[in-house]
């Protein structure tokens, strides 16, 4: 049972080659704003993703897996590194989490944006770390995409009539982001990436999202600075990972050859400033020893008569994120290294 005080969720980061883009890098990010009805925000940015569905983890889909001929050993995905909460086992009748934690971020967005990341069951175990997507003039996407958005579970049968397969080796994982102890909803969220050789077509689901767009991740950050968008500091902090890395296939090649590694756990802890206020992330100097992921056992007013360039001066190991009260005033200063991409990439007392 359950007895966990948040809810779990998947989300993917999908990258896409696109060599025609006039920056100095060779890909862009889908991220998208949702709509009113699932954002209190209608500029707050997104990438796709939702929370975990029973159908994610029906043990069905170890027959339609077996049906296509999927190799069995490409469904042992369970390794001896010590895991997030979220890859613990479920029992008997679910299938293991490596698994249905891709397919919950596959299914969400198919359903949002309509991009199916699914190929025939033969060409699965490519060594290439890119993945392929489904797209047939004969198919309705927006169709099936209602299809799945009424019920989850139809999802398996889009795969199933048209002869495809999730490309569960195509998702990477990532990171896992644990929302702070004091927000009104929480999750625990498994990041997850993928690589396209090419921009799909979207399909924007007209319930969830509102605008799609892809993005390098200095547009992404300018964006946000023009206030065009809002990026939430979680999305901030992973699109700041990609900022000094512009070759997509670099980005690939380090996320395949991470299979089987540790993933970090992101739970911010929030100081109030005497200018504003900061999110503090795992490697800061400031980040609590034995924080818990259930209560707050920090004092959030520990530095309130300090302001964010005073602690900035008097730290040595930065990861931490500074936000006015107005939102849009937001930067970041790291420059530790979680162990997901070159710590190069994570800058030294970045301010962009």
């Amino acid at each position: 049972m359950n007895n966990k005080p948040w809810r779990e969720a998947a989300t993917l980061i999908v990258f896409a080659r696109d060599p025609s883009s006039r920056s100095n890098y060779d890909y862009k990010i889908l991220v998208f704003t949702r709509t009113l009805h699932t954002s209190v925000r209608s500029k707050n940015l997104s990438f796709p993703g939702g929370s975990l569905d029973p159908s994610d983890e029906s043990s069905s889909w170890t027959s339609f897996f077996k049906h296509h001929k999927v190799p069995s050993e490409q469904l042992r995905r369970r390794t001896e590194v010590t895991k997030p909460f979220i890859y613990d086992p479920q029992g008997n009748n679910k299938i293991e989490r490596e698994i249905s934690l891709r397919l919950a971020a596959i299914r969400e967005t198919f359903e949002e944006l309509g991009i199916a990341l699914c190929s025939p069951a033969s060409d699965t175990s490519k060594s290439s770390p890119f993945t392929d997507y489904f797209h047939s003039k004969d198919c309705d996407i927006p169709f099936w995409q209602k299809q799945v958005h009424n019920s989850h579970e139809t999802f398996m049968n889009f795969c199933d009539q048209l002869g495809v397969v999730p490309n569960i080796t195509g998702v990477y994982e990532w990171s896992v982001w644990m929302s702070p102890v004091f927000s009104l909803k929480r999750f625990e969220t498994a990041v997850f990436v993928t690589f396209l050789d090419s921009i799909p077509p979207c399909y924007p689901e007209s319930y969830e999202v509102q605008n799609f767009m892809w993005m390098t991740p200095e547009e992404a950050i300018t964006a946000h600075h023009q206030k065009l968008v809002w990026v939430p500091p979680p999305l901030f902090y992973e699109i700041h990972r990609f900022i000094n890395h512009k070759s997509i296939d670099e980005i690939a090649a380090f996320a395949k050859s991470r299979n089987g590694s540790s993933v970090p756990v992101i739970h911010p802890v929030s100081y109030s400033l005497k200018d504003s206020y900061t999110f503090v992330y795992p490697g800061d100097d400031l980040y609590p020893q034995d924080v818990s992921f259930y209560k707050q056992n920090y004092d959030p007013e520990r530095f309130k008569d300090k302001t964010f360039e005073e602690l900035e001066n008097e730290s040595k190991n930065l990861c931490r994120i500074k936000l006015k009260k107005f939102m849009f005033g937001i930067k970041m200063c790291c420059n530790t290294d979680d162990g997901l991409l070159p710590a190069r990439s994570l800058m030294n007392k970045a301010k962009l």
